[in-house]
């Protein structure tokens, strides 16, 4: 039963509401934060049962007079976001986003954003910030709730009869919604998981089983204390540490709830405080109490303050003052609309409020249809933008051979990858993605008839023997493999290439270091020759997406504005620390690439990269072409390299660096 207004929800509102803002915002540690809206729905499940129990305990529940409710609380605020974004959506989005745009709109307006969002992409995937209505799924998936539960709980309370048969009833459909999560996630399909309502449900009823199971009050004092303080942690830790990826929601969705409930039923009974206003639980109270139109509002304006950056990316102090801004409008959203509509302020009757709501969606369906059509005449900057933004979808599996020498189930590469051809120069290629996307320009730029191209790579395994450092058990099975091959095979040359900066990222680096000098010092007492190419060229965001936006606004492509600047001190710094031992070349890819600072955005026409840093298939021929020569005196046995390494020193420059 929820009779009176709880300050400690509007600060559980705080907290999921500054979680998900920081998570987009890219604030630094809020790496779990978008596992608000889980603290959102567990929060709903709470209310919107407790207040459904409480008027039918009393005799005064009706379905009307909750829908309305319902139809007052959310849907103001929310189509008036949507009527606003589609201002600048109309000019500075591509054609395809534009009428992607308006379909989502229409989506919005019929409940179903989350069905129109999961058929489109994942909710982590690269096209995520380029959709400003994204965030509507979660409004979706509560839509949907609000239709069913109050049947349920309505039903339950009619049809069985005793204290036990709303809880009973909330927690069998709440195991049930979990179990369903955990098999779709099982079974490769996250993405349904995730956008779904049926896998969400648990959400929200495990705020009822709260609301209904008439649980005893905490104890006041340090069981009560105690009980708050283990919810906070319980979300502290998932919103400070989980990273996005396909394991969510299921069982990594359990702290975040289990978390809001326990902190909802620490504050049962629990008398408001009277606070001074500028109390820190008073600021937390009015995040709370706007964290509806904060939500609303976060997403579309970073989308489109993004639009407005040449390399599609904020600056902290940019993101900073941007959130200053989102919360300016969300005080207003709420003071402005919320509130006159929720205190009938405006639009007094029940006969009002649906009619106008009723009015208010067939306007934007209309507005849908038309933004739709619009978007169909497609101008030539568009037709231009838009021949870049699909390299957004790039297949890179033929040519970095994916499934069979890069990304196999186990880690492990056939033995295909690895046979080493007599009468030839062999080169094993080795590492992660970072290497594989150098396959295909390395096999262009080396004589097939001379030398052959061994190929082992998995997605983020670092080429080192050390399988206890790997954190991934594919990357470990891969480590076992690459030493017992080694110690039996002797390539010519081995090149090692990995995300570095991914690998490095504080506090790594030394580790990092420590790994590959062991590796290397095994490889040249094996007698192998070893090539370690430095940091790849990387993005401030998808290359494709920055592209196209300069082509969209007419503006020449700034490298320095795409390109990102901490790789250049990471090179530099990998070069120092890594030993100057003969048998080991270290090749910069950046001093190789990048002339006198500018680094290449493209190869011709084409993309120099699919993403932030993946090359196409032209990009890696580009790339090798400048890389490759540096390499090329290295392919000699090891007890030949005294000739080789002159050569090495005349060809690379600056580019190689062979002590």
């Amino acid at each position: 039963m929820i009779p009176t207004h709880r300050e400690d929800i509007d600060w559980l509102r705080a907290i999921a509401v500054l979680a998900v803002t920081g998570f987009h915002f890219e604030a630094p540690g809020i790496f779990g934060g978008f596992v608000g809206v889980d603290i959102f729905f567990v929060i709903s499940g709470y209310l919107i049962t407790g207040i459904i129990t409480a008027e039918i305990a009393t005799g005064r529940f009706s379905f009307a007079r909750f829908y309305e409710r319902r139809v007052r609380r959310l849907l103001p605020a929310l189509y008036g976001m949507v009527a606003l974004t589609a201002v600048p959506a109309s000019w500075d989005m591509l054609s395809s986003e534009r009428a992607a745009f308006f379909r989502a709109v229409a989506a919005v307006v019929t409940f179903t954003s989350n069905v129109f969002f999961w058929q489109q992409s994942g909710y982590f995937d690269h096209a995520a910030v380029e959709k400003p209505l994204l965030h509507t799924w979660s409004l979706a998936v509560e839509e949907q709730f609000y239709l069913v539960l109050p049947v349920v709980v309505w039903a339950a309370l009619r049809i069985a009869h005793g204290r036990l048969a709303l809880p009973l009833t909330l927690a069998l459909l709440a195991a049930g919604s979990f179990v369903l999560g955990l098999v779709l996630m099982r079974n490769g399909a996250s993405a349904a998981a995730f956008f779904l309502s049926p896998p969400r449900a648990w959400e929200f009823l495990l705020g009822s089983l709260v609301a209904a199971s008439s649980l005893p009050q905490p104890r006041p004092g340090v069981a009560q204390r105690s009980a708050r303080a283990l919810g906070l942690v319980l979300m502290a830790v998932p919103i400070l540490s989980l990273r996005p990826g396909p394991g969510f929601p299921g069982v990594n969705a359990l702290a975040p709830c289990l978390g809001a409930a326990l902190f909802l039923w620490s504050g049962t009974g629990v008398a408001n405080v009277p606070r001074s206003r500028l109390s820190p639980l008073n600021v937390a109270a009015f995040f709370g109490r706007i964290s509806y139109s904060l939500y609303l509002w976060h997403w579309p304006l970073f989308a489109f303050a993004r639009f407005a950056k040449p390399g599609l990316v904020l600056d902290g102090w940019e993101r900073a003052a941007l959130f200053v801004v989102t919360v300016a409008v969300a005080a207003l959203s709420w003071r402005l609309v919320e509130q006159p509509f929720r205190n009938r302020q405006l639009v007094a009757t029940p006969c009002a409020a649906f009619g106008l709501a009723a009015a208010a969606s067939l306007l934007l369906l209309a507005g849908s249809a038309v933004g739709v059509l619009r978007a169909s005449a497609v101008s030539d900057a568009d037709r231009a933008a838009q021949q870049l933004d699909a390299y957004n979808d790039y297949d890179m599996k033929p040519v970095y051979r994916y499934g069979t020498c890069f990304t196999t189930p186990d880690g492990r590469v056939p033995e295909d990858c690895l046979r080493p051809v007599a009468g030839k120069t062999n080169v094993l290629l080795w590492g992660d993605s970072f290497a594989a996307h150098y396959y295909h320009g390395l096999e262009a730029q080396l004589d097939p008839d001379m030398v052959n191209i061994m190929q082992a790579s998995q997605p983020t395994c670092m080429p080192t023997f050390s399988a206890e450092t790997q954190g991934v058990a594919a990357c470990r099975a891969f480590a076992g493999q690459m030493r017992d091959t080694l110690a039996q095979m002797r390539p010519d040359l081995v090149v090692m290439s990995a995300d570095w900066l991914e690998d490095a990222r504080p506090p790594r680096f030394a580790g990092m270091v420590r790994d590959l000098e062991q590796t290397l010092q095994r490889l040249n007492e094996a007698g192998i020759a070893v090539v370690l190419l430095g940091p790849s060229l990387q993005f401030r965001a998808r290359l494709p997406s920055m592209l196209a936006r300069a082509r969209l606004r007419g503006v020449t492509p700034d490298p320095a504005a795409f390109v990102r600047s901490d790789i250049f001190a990471l090179d530099a710094a990998m070069q120092a620390a890594l030993p100057t031992t003969k048998g080991f070349s270290y090749v910069s890819i950046l001093s190789a690439v990048c002339q006198d600072g500018a680094c290449p955005l493209t190869a011709g026409e084409v993309p120099l990269s699919f993403d932030h840093a993946h090359l196409t298939a032209e990009g890696s021929v580009h790339v090798m072409a400048k890389v490759a020569p540096l390499i090329l005196p290295r392919v000699t046995p090891l007890s030949s390299r005294q000739d080789a390494d002159d050569r090495a020193h005349q060809a690379g420059g600056e580019g190689a660096r062979d002590d």
